[in-house]
């Protein structure tokens, strides 16, 4: 994990910090680098940008959003990735489920984390 790292810090060929930061603008960046690296390789396989919506969220953001008060973001655990196309979601899912065993799917975004104390593997909607 890395919580100090300037936001121009690349931290794989596609992605970088400032992608994973809290969006409400506290500077907080606490990044699996697991995370990254399977990111990554989805990334390469799918060949498009991946745009990452949430990333880590300080607790009051992620209070703010609405997130779970035990969410994988808050651990730099998680990311949602924007995706409003029924047809590169369909891609998209299932590059993904090579490297990830927990996921969410929404109607504008699909949440991946790799956090270790959750149950896994498991598939939800929102």
């Amino acid at each position: 994990m890395s919580e100090y790292l300037h936001p121009d810090t690349k931290l794989s060929r596609h992605f970088k910090a400032s992608e994973f930061a809290c969006k409400c603008g506290c500077g907080g960046k606490k990044i699996s680098m697991e995370l990254v690296e399977k990111l990554e390789k989805v990334r390469v396989l799918y060949g498009l940008p991946m745009k990452i919506t949430s990333g880590y969220r300080c607790l009051e953001h992620n209070s703010k959003v609405g997130g779970s008060p035990g969410s994988s973001h808050i651990d730099g655990e998680a990311v949602d990735i924007e995706c409003v196309d029924s047809g590169k979601r369909d891609i998209l899912v299932g590059f993904l489920r090579g490297q990830f065993t927990r996921m969410g799917i929404a109607q504008n975004f699909i949440h991946v984390d790799v956090s270790k104390s959750k149950v896994s593997p498991v598939l939800w909607v929102y």
